[in-house]
């Protein structure tokens, strides 16, 4: 896999830089080798780390972002900017200083993987490895309204070893269901499971349909990774994956109308567990 681009974060709030720093990590596309709170210090960094972008809070404290990036402009190898904030009247001056993107506060984790994407476009043109919406997505850009280009869905996900703290790479027949739990998105695989902060809307689009059909409003599975499946009455079905902890899910109204679906066409044979099974509800 490609180096990742490497990256200084000049943001003046907390709160706002470490969950930016999240989801630029989740992407596996970006490093940070750097941060700062005020323009001063940014500017410092990137003239002595000279990174290939800055992501770079718009409202900052004196110098503000607009004065600041002037002055990146300047630089021997000027980093590619990509400007964040809580006010979208701004967007112009992001336009006017051709920034890749504008990213609106609370950040979005779709807005922040499609800046990344264009960052590697740019960066990175022959790389083609990139987690992509699909090409009938109606996101918008958040800087000129206009639709916003789309990478080519990656083959492979980026995904973080939590033992290793390295990357894999996981093809779509790997996957036995992606859940939604909390702030994170796990993703199963026969032997594994891995914590990202992927949405799962998202995910659904890049898994593309069969053999993924979505069972509950948290939950998506591949249909060839069904261990068991119980049927407790009126839209009531339980369904068991063959994972390594053996994942059971409850479907819900809409997910039960498309297992039944399943069931009917022959896809899936309906089996009994025992009820006293580890019941996970997505």
């Amino acid at each position: 896999m490609e180096s990742r681009i490497s990256a200084i974060m000049i943001e003046a709030e907390q709160f706002a830089a470490k969950h930016l720093g999240a989801l630029l990590d989740e992407t596996c596309q970006v490093e940070i080798v750097g941060t700062a709170t005020h323009g001063e210090t940014g500017m410092r960094l990137c003239r002595e780390l000279r990174p290939e972008a800055v992501f770079l809070d718009i409202n900052l404290p004196g110098k503000d972002g607009v004065s600041l990036a002037n002055q990146l402009r300047t630089l021997p190898q000027p980093p590619r900017l990509v400007f964040t904030t809580s006010d979208r009247n701004r967007a112009v001056d992001a336009f006017r200083l051709e920034a890749v993107d504008y990213l609106l506060k609370p950040l979005d984790p779709i807005h922040v993987l499609e800046a990344v994407n264009r960052l590697a476009a740019a960066l990175r043109p022959f790389k083609t490895e990139m987690l992509g919406v699909s090409p009938s997505s109606k996101t918008r850009s958040s800087t000129t309204g206009k639709a916003s280009p789309r990478a080519k869905p990656a083959e492979l996900l980026p995904v973080k070893d939590a033992d290793s703290d390295k990357i894999r790479l996981l093809s779509r027949r790997e996957i036995v269901a992606v859940l939604r739990k909390g702030r994170h998105t796990w993703i199963h695989t026969v032997r594994e499971e891995f914590s990202t902060r992927y949405p799962l809307t998202l995910l659904a689009q890049w898994l593309d349909g069969r053999p993924f059909i979505q069972i509950g409003r948290q939950a998506i599975i591949n249909e060839l990774a069904v261990e068991l499946i119980t049927h407790h009455g009126d839209r009531l079905y339980r369904v068991q994956l063959r994972d390594r902890i053996g994942t059971v899910i409850t479907a819900s109204r809409k997910g039960a109308t498309r297992v039944a679906a399943l069931i009917k066409s022959g896809r899936l044979a309906p089996r009994h567990i025992s009820l006293s099974k580890r019941i996970s509800d997505c």
